[in-house]
């Protein structure tokens, strides 16, 4: 299991760092908004732990950018400010739980582990299909007919902003900002490199004419692979 630990005060970073991973938990920490949004995209997680005061922005606010982008990491918020206003705002942005501090240890882990267990029945379910062709989200892999492949993070995060927008034409824009962030600097022919790996590894599968590219506008899934 993996947990981000979004916090910039160090003394406390590293003692929940610790303590996670006491309790057999991989852990990632960054102390920015910037690159928790960069984490929270190109790495999968099973939790988040995330402050709300950051020196480049509000915990909170991150929260509500990662629902619009459709990641639904558990996460839990940990934070002095604990009036209830506080907490409904924080649950009102996307947040699973909040917990104040100072905090027990154990009731940290205990949170952690049952955001984790309800999270484990929205995740086996949530399959996105496009014909006989079904986008794994808790394992991230492509799927047809039978046989898996496993896919890089964002090629997964590509396939499945095209998958939930079937026959639409997306801008390069749009994809980039779904797969790369708001802040990213790519070279002109990223987004086309990651299509074409995707558009390898769909064949490999047997899966032929999935993406479509729109001259001028952007790529398009094709509702009915084959």
């Amino acid at each position: 299991m993996r947990v981000l630990v979004v916090e910039d005060d160090a003394h406390l970073a590293r003692a929940l760092t610790e303590l996670l991973q006491k309790h057999e938990f991989e852990v990632d920490h960054t102390d920015t908004v910037f690159n928790a949004i960069d984490l929270a995209m190109t790495s999968a997680h099973d939790c988040m732990v995330v402050d709300v005061m950051l020196p480049d922005g509000d915990g909170m606010e991150f929260v509500a950018k990662l629902r619009e982008l459709g990641i639904h990491t558990p996460i839990l918020m940990l934070t002095a400010r604990n009036a209830p206003e506080d907490r409904v705002h924080g649950l009102n942005a996307g947040a699973d739980d909040y917990l104040g501090k100072p905090f027990n240890a154990s009731e940290f882990i205990a949170r952690i582990e049952a955001l984790i267990r309800r999270a484990a029945g929205y995740t086996a379910i949530d399959v996105i299909t496009l014909g006989q062709a079904a986008l794994h989200r808790n394992s991230r892999t492509l799927s047809y007919h039978g046989q898996h492949l496993e896919l890089s993070s964002k090629e997964f995060l590509l396939l499945e902003c095209l998958m939930r927008h079937p026959n639409q034409v997306l801008s390069r824009d749009q994809l980039i900002y779904h797969v790369w962030g708001p802040e990213a600097e790519l070279a002109d022919n990223a987004l086309d490199t990651y299509v074409y790996f995707l558009r390898k590894k769909c064949a490999q599968l047997g899966i032929k004419n999935i993406i479509k590219t729109v001259r001028g506008q952007g790529y398009m899934i094709h509702p009915n692979p084959r």
